[in-house]
């Protein structure tokens, strides 16, 4: 059966020469078909009978292993392609087919579809060798880590040239492969500027494979989380929770953001156990209790333990256990079992060490005596009048006070002193005046008798005036100064006594009163 793809053979007279014609550019299917599947099967059943001898020398080596088995699809659809081929170009040998060069096109392109998918399945084998260094609870190698990012960007080279090269068979990529080329770092700009996402968590995942911060069955804790690496690209990273979850986050949240790493160096860990207890548990029953539950379990790795009180209030005190172990999940199992068992031996052996709220009260006795209900009235009046006479006494002490610091001072006889002091001072004046005036007349008679010269009045004066003074402290009040009074003053004394008690009232106004003063 044959199936003929030519235009439609223009009319010719001679029908012999274009049947003729028809059969030389007809393509026979199914010779196509046959020879295809004939190379397909072979080549196949050499892929078998080599992959048969590859698994049993990839006994001894484990690349062979692990190759043979990446290349099971891949070098099944390249011998698929390649057999297609081979059938295609054995049969059809004439490049004018009609046809010839859409088919030879389309094989082209499924064999680099093929090859593609062939070395990208490679790509896995040296992160399949590592892993198996995971097995048996191995810590994590950074080895791991570096292989599995270089699987994922082999994976990216291969598959971006295998695009590359679909686009270069055909003729019009291949010209304006030109100008792209031309316009490659303004466009590269554009791409960066629009990727910048993409490419800052893709750098992160190289930096992290390279820089080694974390690696594939890493312990950590980032966010508040707590999981195992379980896969490192190079834009994520996936995180094994306990809980069987998986958390992804971006690989730049590990190279901005601070996470704890609990297998750095080791898988060694230190746990701590806390527990609330009364003041009266006995600490070296207790620690022995800990040492015996530490020596029954595979759990405790031996390195290190210690029982400490690192805390007490005013009802209870914090006992702080700490034990290691070989990896986190041994250790949370071996707080869980301290702290079961724990609990049970302090309800056994030490209930009165269950931490308890204590409440004491105090037990007071009350003695009744006889009391004598008149002796209690009578020392009730008393006190009662001690206080009054106390309150007044007070009372009259800060009256006398406030009266001693208010009030003007006084003579004995009651009188203001400054009182007393202005009513001398004017008798003084009085009496000075008056004296002038006697001696004044005086001279005057005496000077109508016989003019003295100015020495002698001036010694005259000087001497009646020293005489007056001396004379004036005589005048006591006595008989006898009244009487040498009343010879001096003589028949003009009533005269002279009104004209004194004018001067003292003149006196009396110009002379500020005692209340002034004491202003």
């Amino acid at each position: 059966m044959s199936f003929v793809f030519s235009p439609t053979p223009e009319p010719n007279p001679t029908p012999d020469k274009a049947v003729k014609e028809v059969l030389e550019t007809s393509l026979d299917i199914m010779a196509v078909l046959a020879a295809s599947l004939v190379c397909i099967v072979a080549l196949l059943a050499a892929a078998q009978v080599i992959g048969f001898l590859l698994r049993r020398w990839g006994r001894k080596h484990r690349l062979i292993k692990y190759m043979e088995r990446r290349s099971r699809v891949g070098g099944s659809l390249t011998c698929i392609a390649l057999g297609a081929t081979i059938g295609w170009y054995w049969t059809v040998r004439d490049h004018n087919v009609p046809g010839y060069g859409t088919i030879s096109h389309g094989l082209l392109i499924l064999m680099i579809i093929a090859v593609t998918v062939w070395l990208i399945e490679l790509c896995a084998v040296l992160e399949d060798m590592t892993r198996t260094q995971l097995e048996g609870g191995s810590k994590p190698n950074r080895l791991v880590t570096q292989a599995q990012v270089m699987h994922r960007v082999s994976q990216v080279f291969f598959g971006v040239f295998g695009a590359i090269s679909i686009a270069l068979t055909f003729p019009e990529a291949r010209a304006a492969m030109g100008s792209v080329l031309a316009s490659a770092g303004i466009i590269s700009l554009i791409a960066g500027i629009a990727a910048q996402g993409v490419l800052a968590n893709m750098f992160a995942g190289l930096q992290i494979a390279f820089s080694d911060p974390i690696r594939v069955g890493d312990v950590v804790v980032v966010q508040g989380q707590q999981g195992t690496i379980e896969e490192i690209t190079l834009t994520y990273i996936v995180i094994h929770l306990w809980d069987e979850r998986r958390l992804i986050l971006p690989s730049k949240k590990f190279t901005e953001e601070p996470f704890e790493n609990w297998t750095k160096r080791d898988t060694h860990l230190l746990g701590v156990v806390e527990l609330r207890v009364d003041w009266r548990l006995p600490l070296a029953a207790f620690r022995n209790e800990v040492d015996r539950l530490l020596s029954e379990t595979d759990l405790w790795d031996g390195r290190t333990s210690s029982v400490q009180v690192t805390d007490s209030s005013v009802e209870t005190m914090l006992v702080r256990l700490v034990a290691s172990a070989a990896n986190s999940g041994d250790l949370w199992d071996l707080k869980c079992y301290l702290r079961e068992r724990l609990i049970e031996w302090i309800e056994k052996e030490a209930p009165y060490a269950l931490p308890r709220r204590r409440v004491e009260t105090d037990k007071v006795t009350e003695v009744h005596l006889p009391v004598d209900e008149i002796e209690i009235e009578k020392q009730a009046r008393e006190l009662a009048i001690a206080t009054i006479r106390k309150t007044n006494s007070s009372r009259h002490a800060a009256a006398t006070k406030k009266q001693a610091t208010e009030a003007a001072p006084t003579s004995p006889y009651g009188e203001p002193l400054l009182d007393q002091y202005a009513r001398k001072i004017q008798e003084k004046r009085r009496s000075w005046r008056f004296k002038a005036r006697r001696l004044d007349e005086t001279h005057n008679e005496k000077s109508e008798q016989l003019p003295p010269s100015r020495d002698a009045l001036q010694d005259t004066r000087v001497l009646s005036t020293t005489a007056t003074i001396t004379g004036d402290r005589l005048y006591s009040g006595t008989p006898d100064a009244e009487e040498r009074r009343k010879l001096v003053t003589g028949p003009k004394q009533s005269e002279e006594k009104t004209t004194a008690d004018s001067d003292t009232t003149t006196a009396d106004t110009t002379t500020p009163s005692s209340e002034e003063t004491q202003k």
